[in-house]
This record gives structure tokens, C-alpha cells and sequence, in this order.
């Protein structure tokens, strides 16, 4: 599962010891975006949203809970995203005290909180650092009239995931800013694309196996 939604570029042997878990949460961004921003692929960036009340209320003065709660992860560089347009997946498991605490105090940097074991994805905050979960009173009455979830039949009254609140969370404006280079140690890109197999650094062979190159034609 790891691999089909998060990519073939996790840390199994524990190299890199910022990371989180042996794959961890990250934000697809437009490569042509990240370049103005000065941000390589692979690089590990702050993402901040609306300061009235993200990553929460009050954080101003709560510098102990912010710290755990502001949105630090990789920027992976997707052509297939749109100038302007980032995306994040939202079911990744968010940091807490403990699991920070965890990240700062085990030898192999792991996230877990070291009480509950609880393992995030993330070394501070989470997809819910910039994002809002809005209720809809008018799907939470009884006598509203709803469609059904497959054909065309109607009905009223609650139906899950078609009457009920819907707290998942949406869009939001945010602002990235690099926090830091992606390669370990003094190496300042991130592997994957040290190796070229990542897009805006192919390497030629890279380039020779998307033009099809590898396969043997007669």
C-alpha cells in the first residue's frame, strides 16, 4: 500500500534519520513552482496557511504546541499538478507531542511516540496544519430529502457518506518556504534525484527508458 500511494522512495534502512518513517507525508507541487521557490525536489519545506487560525487558534502564543503542529515535509516535484496547485493526501498520520518527542530521542529517528507507539508521518504537523473540516447544517436534518449513493433513487433521512457532516478536509492557501535541503549530510539533493529518476533530472538513461529505448524493436 505504502508503495502505491506514497512511491518506490522511502527510507527502509533507516539512512536518512529526519525521516519519519520508512516513508513519510509529503506535497506534490508543480516543478516550474518549487523552482521559483528555490525549493529541489526532494527538499523538506514549511507550509503555512491562514495565521488566524492555522495550525490552530491561539498558536502565537503557544510556541510548545506550534512546534509540533506547523507543517514540515518533502516537496516532490509532479508535472502533472497545476501551476499554482499543490496536493497533499489527507489520511497520513499527523505528529504529536509524543511522536516528536519520539523523532528527537531515538537513535534511528522514528516518530513513534515512545508511550504509545503511535507512528506518525510526519516530523511536525500534518495535512490538518493548513486545512479546515466544515459542517454542512443542512445535510444533519432528518427530513432533508437526499439522493442515494448509486442510481437514481430517493430518499430522506441519514445515508452514509451522502447525509452527514462532512468534516474531511479541503482546499486551502498556503505558503511554502524552504526549511531544507533534501540530501543527507552535506549532499544537498535529495537521492531519487541524485540518480536522475526523478522529473526536471532524468538522467540519460532516464530519458532513453521513456522514449522507449529499452524495448527491442524489430
Amino acid at each position: 500500500m505504502k508503495a502505491i500511494l506514497f512511491g518506490p522512495f522511502g527510507n527502509i534502512y533507516g539512512r536518512d534519520k529526519r525521516s519519519p518513517f520508512v516513508t513519510e507525508g509529503y506535497v506534490d507541487i508543480n516543478p516550474s513552482d518549487a523552482q521559483e521557490l528555490g525549493v529541489n525536489d526532494g527538499d523538506y519545506v514549511w507550509i503555512d496557511a491562514d495565521p488566524e487560525d492555522r495550525p490552530f487558534r491561539g498558536w502565537q502564543k503557544d510556541k510548545k504546541n506550534y512546534a509540533f503542529a506547523r507543517l514540515l515535509c518533502r516537496a516532490r516535484y509532479y508535472p502533472g499538478t497545476p501551476r499554482g496547485v499543490t496536493r497533499m493526501w489527507f489520511n497520513m498520520y499527523g505528529a504529536t507531542p509524543g511522536s516528536q518527542q519520539g523523532q528527537q530521542e531515538r537513535k534511528d529517528g522514528l516518530a513513534k511516540n515512545p508511550r504509545t507507539n503511535y507512528q506518525a508521518m510526519f516530523r511536525s504537523g500534518s495535512h490538518q496544519s493548513a486545512t479546515r473540516g466544515w459542517l454542512k447544517p443542512t445535510w444533519m436534518t432528518d427530513s432533508l430529502v437526499r439522493k442515494g449513493m448509486f442510481g437514481q433513487e430517493m430518499g430522506k433521512g441519514f445515508a452514509a457518506d451522502i447525509h452527514c457532516p462532512t468534516g474531511a478536509p479541503r482546499e486551502s492557501f498556503i505558503k511554502i518556504t524552504k526549511a531544507e535541503p533534501g540530501g543527507i549530510g552535506d549532499e544537498p539533493l535529495w537521492r531519487p534525484t541524485k540518480l536522475g529518476i526523478r522529473p526536471r533530472n532524468e538522467s540519460d538513461a532516464m530519458k532513453r527508458y521513456l522514449a522507449g529505448d529499452f524495448i527491442n524493436k524489430k
